[in-house]
């Protein structure tokens, strides 16, 4: 099967100078001398490409027409801007510039005229089953996607002229597709307008020169049909400005309202005013200018907050009025900002007032610090203007938490950065380095985890030092600084990781036998029959040990309970009395659980959520308050309890056992479906 290139048409003649490098793999070509030629055959493949994406899009066929625009065009225009930079001319920049928004344009010009076919089919359908309302409605669509069809494809054709005069291909094929399929589709629309709409003309005028805040403009207008009759006795809808309002028409079809700028610029504006027919009105829009001046007006501006002290993450309440010689302004946005930091941006109400709730955020320096109502206008009908309060914010002490492990060469080195209250510190810079290696800045997730990987650590040294710190100098953040030695070679010359074995077998085979990537020498001298026999020796204990707690729980849950990651710091109070402690914790309430998923802390969220359904399910069954979150699952498996009601016992253990225990902290969506469904579990 021949690919798109080998099957576009020619757009230019092959050039007769007798130098056939056009057919030169551009990929290949790295001799500047050629760069103008390699321009040309790319220009060519580029141009081919929407060429036959027209033709595709004028049988119909709007998938392929897009697909010619993928993948395959992305890879020949970065080949294009790649040449064009070598070939020393501002042309080839421009043309590539014009490539790249041709295919944006072209893509957009498909998806319309694909729309108006498919609203086109709906429209037919409507008809058919005489349903008039939905046929208005849909050939009100039409009419804007219609009109949308013609602004794009003008966008298009201005991207092949431009194209044209930079480069030596021809788009006159390409135009003529496109020129006939806008002209379908308005033709089209004319016959459905005439058919399903009736046209109308607005007219208006304003009865003074001048507009302000105070002293609005009186606006006269009337609104007939296309054959001169009145639209008479209605409310109708108008849009003055960027407002709209309902007004009600007399006899004559004439209706006034006034105009009160807001956001207009101050000096001579023309003002626009549409009417806005409800959309399965059989009238069609139409609108209307007047041309007045905007006059400026002062407001005054109030603003409160609360509390009157932050820390970081804390929320802050915000509140604030806008009102001119004591008439409230509405509609005109309002900025929240703290210290340098704009944090909300909301409008006013009919009241003019607005109110705010924004989370303080790190960047915000410690100290005494305003908070600050703003309106961000400058030269508008409504001047800027602010208001602002003393804020005092607080430092917060923050922990850095860190461990690190060896992977070949490298350092991977994990940590999380809390306050030191357990909020997790999100989306700011901590600097990480090994001696003797690489040193990185890295960004905390919403989790405040942190991960990366360091190299050029010495072969020659047996382990290296990792330490990290988080230091910004304006912030409201204390600095925290957290330091771990990791183990680059084992006795056996491997690498290992850092930190105690998982489990008591793990580390005496990682004693006996190496690290997963190394071996002990057995055998050799008495030192080495000595190490094996302690080692085995200590296996045939730990085994025993295992086995006695397995099959009699002496030890209960030790494994899951008392054992930590330091980079997952799921929050104390959801882990330190966990699920399967003896004495069960009365359940969690729905409001802390919100909490925790509120922060991003969907570890704790899970435990959270665990806990409380095992207290509901173990609340008439004491036998099972002391069974870990597998077993009671196997209990409800085994004892005839409805599949479905077990699948959802599952899906809760399942996320319960990697917000505990998994090193990495478990999935948004994933937490947030185990606590829907134990909420589910427990209303059943």
């Amino acid at each position: 099967m021949q690919s798109d290139d080998a099957t576009q048409t020619q757009l230019t003649a092959t050039p007769t100078d007798g130098n056939d490098t056009q057919q030169e793999n551009p990929a290949e070509v790295t001799d500047e001398e050629y760069a103008d030629e390699t321009a040309t055959w790319l220009a060519r493949r580029l141009a081919g490409r929407l060429e036959t994406g027209t033709v595709s899009l004028s049988r119909g066929q709007y998938e392929r027409a897009r697909n010619l625009l993928g993948e395959d065009y992305d890879r020949r225009l970065e080949q294009y801007v790649d040449v064009a930079g070598e070939t020393g001319t501002q042309a080839d920049d421009e043309s590539a510039e014009e490539f790249e928004a041709a295919r944006e344009n072209q893509r957009a010009f498909v998806d319309g005229v694909e729309r108006y076919q498919s609203q086109y089919d709906r429209y037919q359908d409507a008809r058919e089953a005489g349903d008039e309302r939905r046929a208005r409605r849909i050939a009100r669509e039409m009419e804007q996607t219609a009109a949308n069809v013609s602004n794009q494809s003008q966008r298009l054709n201005r991207n092949y002229d431009h194209i044209e005069n930079g480069t030596a291909v021809s788009f006159d094929r390409s135009q003529a597709l496109v020129n006939e399929t806008t002209a379908n589709v308005t033709e089209l629309q004319t016959a459905v307008r005439e058919e399903t709409l009736v046209e109308t003309t607005l007219t208006v005028r304003r009865s003074s020169p001048t507009a302000s805040f105070t002293e609005p403009a009186t606006i006269a207008g009337r609104i007939r049909t296309e054959n001169g009759s009145a639209l008479a006795g209605r409310t109708v809808e108008l849009r003055v400005g960027n407002r709209t309002r309902n007004v009600t028409t007399d006899a004559d079809g004439a209706f006034e309202t006034t105009y009160r700028p807001r956001s207009a610029r101050v000096g001579e504006q023309s003002i626009a005013v549409a009417y806005l027919p409800a959309p399965e009105s059989v009238y069609l829009t139409d609108s209307d200018r007047f041309t007045v001046e905007v006059r400026q007006v002062t407001p005054a501006v109030t603003v409160e907050r609360s509390p009157a002290s932050v820390s970081y993450g804390a929320r802050l309440s915000v509140s604030a009025t806008v009102a001119v010689d004591g008439t409230a302004v509405d509609g005109v946005p309002v900025e929240v900002v703290v210290g340098d930091e704009s944090l909300d941006r909301v409008s006013t109400g009919p009241n003019g007032s607005v109110t705010s709730s924004v989370e303080l955020p790190a960047t915000v320096d410690d100290g005494v610090r305003s908070v600050m109502a703003r309106i961000p206008y400058r030269e508008r009908a409504i001047a800027g203007r602010n208001a602002s309060k003393r804020l005092v914010v607080a430092r917060s002490a923050t922990i850095l938490s860190l461990n690190a492990s060896a992977t070949g060469s490298d350092v991977v080195a994990r940590g999380r950065l809390r306050t030191a209250d357990g909020r997790p510190v999100a989306r700011r810079p901590v600097r990480v380095r090994v001696a003797g290696g690489d040193g990185r800045v890295v960004e905390t997730d919403r989790n405040g985890t942190f991960e990366t990987r360091l190299a050029n650590v010495s072969a020659d040294s047996a382990s290296a030092t990792v330490r990290a710190a988080y230091d910004e100098p304006s912030s409201n953040l204390g600095d925290a600084n957290a330091t771990t030695t990791v183990t680059l070679r084992s006795s056996g010359g491997g690498a290992a990781d850092v930190g105690a074995p998982r489990s008591v077998l793990e580390g005496l085979l990682s004693v006996l036998f190496g690290s997963d990537e190394s071996s002990v020498p057995i055998g050799i001298g008495g030192g080495g029959y000595l190490w094996v026999l302690l080692g085995l020796v200590g296996v045939v204990m730990v085994a025993g040990v295992w086995v006695v707690t397995a099959r009699f729980d002496v030890l209960p849950d030790t494994d899951e309970s008392s054992v930590s990651s330091p980079q997952r710091d799921v929050d104390s109070s959801a882990l330190s009395e966990t699920p399967e402690m003896d004495a069960m914790p009365e359940p969690i309430d729905e409001e802390r659980i919100d909490t925790f998923l509120d922060r991003g802390e969907y570890d704790a969220a899970v435990v959270a959520a665990y806990r409380s359904l095992k207290a509901d399910l173990t609340a008439d069954d004491e036998a099972l308050e002391t069974a870990t979150h597998w077993e009671l699952l196997d209990h409800y498996r085994r004892n005839g309890t409805d599949e479905g009601r077990v699948d959802a016992i599952r899906t809760v253990v399942e996320a319960f056992e990697l917000a505990a225990f998994s090193p990495t902290s478990i999935e948004s969506e994933r937490a947030e479906t185990a606590v829907e469904t134990a909420r589910a579990i427990r209303r059943q």
